[in-house]
């Protein structure tokens, strides 16, 4: 946001009870109450508090590379339009226009000069400032009223663009921590720094609670049960999948970041690097022979391909998962939807693209299906009332390290990141933090001279 944006006091609200006492009793060091999962009650705080009273995920600037685009998201419940301006800014405005709520926009994405309400025709620049209304002599003290569309605050991080509804948030950068050094070498790997998010997602939903992604983002001990049926597609190919591997041998490491964030490191474990873990895929010999008929089959090259085999959680709705951004959407207390989009490096051959769309069918076709059902049967499970505690304890005080820092690192087996999320969970939900609209700052001497037009029905 720029300097034009400004808060507007009257728009402060911090609602709902402190939980703190009760929290404390439903999140343990060691166990977590079954209720973090099914009840609608935290649900709709969750929505307020976690998707709205710290930093989320947004989207990509690619997205909108060029002024008028827009796409539609989702923070918690509210609709969000990721715009680029006449003058290049990225904004977030909420897709509800300010007379009536209606929703402005159903597309999920498009190019747009402004954007027009369907319901009566009130229309609004890229930057939320209000454009034209109709019937503009009915509205008393009209140039008085925040009729500009509300914004969220937004930061973009090299190009990966953040929000917010928290009237104090903390500054970006403190927000991510330790996670930015590995996003940054996340960003580094691709030729100049350059990538390009596609604009269609895969777009997966579960019956189960939206914090089953992250139990399971940094769980590597899963892997080897959920997912056999993969396994046995890789050992069938003569290829060592990593999934494959007892957990309590490999090398890889789990590491937990501050503020909920996570990240799972692979590498120790693949000494001869990430594309030796693929097993034969459509198309892969052909574009291997192409790049190699030009000197370019390099493993540089290749393991670009692939995944980087690690795996980022920025929590609370973003998982880097191969070459894919996973984005974490929850609709309901048991009802979520997950969209994974693909990233291509644009200063990649083309055949390395081209294979990096096979490489990410692979696991999101044979591996992710796993996942989903694993996450309905343990919602299922949860309602047992009787069964009221859900065990959080595998490495503590049994492997995991813990730094001067207080961040903890384990095996890959370690449920440390567990822990430490929903410790960032728990300090969020546990009091009402203040959240704002943002508008874009009109100065009504700047509608003065407009006044005029208003009998011809509109504003300036």
């Amino acid at each position: 946001m720029n300097t034009e944006d400004a808060l507007r006091p009257d728009a402060i609200a911090a609602r709902g009870p402190d939980l703190s006492e009760e929290l404390a009793h439903l999140v343990r060091p060691d166990l977590v109450h079954r209720r973090l999962y099914t009840d609608p009650s935290l649900f709709d705080i969750e929505m307020d508090r976690i998707f709205g009273g710290t930093w989320a995920y947004l989207g990509h600037e690619s997205e909108i590379e060029k002024p008028g685009s827009f796409v539609r998201k989702r923070l918690g419940r509210r609709q969000v339009l990721l715009v680029r301006t006449e003058a290049g800014e990225v904004r977030g405005l909420l897709n509800r226009c300010t007379h009536r709520g209606t929703m402005l926009m159903a597309e999920d994405r498009g190019c747009q000069k402004r954007f027009t309400c369907p319901y009566h025709g009130w229309s609004f620049d890229l930057d939320g400032r209000i454009r034209n209304l109709p019937v503009a002599d009915s509205y008393d003290r009209l140039f008085e009223r925040p009729f500009d569309l509300g914004q969220l605050r937004v930061e973009s991080f090299r190009g990966f663009v953040f929000a917010t509804m928290a009237a104090e948030p903390l500054p970006l950068l403190a927000w991510l921590g330790p996670a930015r050094r590995w996003l940054d070498e996340h960003i580094d790997r691709h030729p100049g720094g350059r990538l390009r998010v596609l604009p269609t997602a895969v777009i997966q939903e579960y019956r189960a609670n939206w914090k089953m992604s992250w139990d399971n983002a940094a769980d590597g001990i899963h892997a080897t049960f959920a997912h056999r049926s993969y396994n046995l597609l890789g050992k069938e190919a003569e290829t060592e999948t990593v999934l494959a591997r007892n957990p309590a041998t490999t090398p890889m490491i789990s590491m937990t970041l501050g503020h909920g964030h996570c990240v799972v490191d692979q590498r120790p474990g693949i000494p001869a690097g990430p594309w030796s873990t693929m097993r034969p895929l459509p198309t892969r010999a052909d574009l291997e022979d192409a790049l190699a008929a030009r000197g370019e089959a390099t493993a540089v090259n290749l393991d670009l391909a692939t995944g980087n085999m690690v795996n980022l959680s920025l929590f609370p709705n973003l998982l880097f998962v191969g070459n894919q951004l996973m984005v974490v959407e929850p609709l309901g207390v048991d009802h979520t939807r997950v969209s994974m989009f693909l990233v291509v490096a644009d200063g990649a051959p083309e055949e390395i693209n081209l294979l990096r769309l096979r490489v990410d069918e692979d696991f999101v076709s044979f591996g992710t299906p796993d996942d989903l059902e694993m996450f309905e049967r343990v919602q299922e499970g949860l309602k047992v009332v009787e069964e009221e505690w859900v065990d959080i304890s595998r490495g503590d005080h049994a492997g995991d390290v813990v730094g001067e820092d207080g961040l903890v690192t384990g095996g890959i087996s370690s449920e440390a990141p567990i822990r430490a999320y929903l410790e960032e969970w728990k300090r969020l939900m546990s009091k009402p933090i203040p959240t704002t609209v943002r508008r874009s700052r009109i100065e009504a001497a700047k509608f003065a001279g407009a006044r005029p037009a208003r009998a011809a029905g509109g504003v300036a």
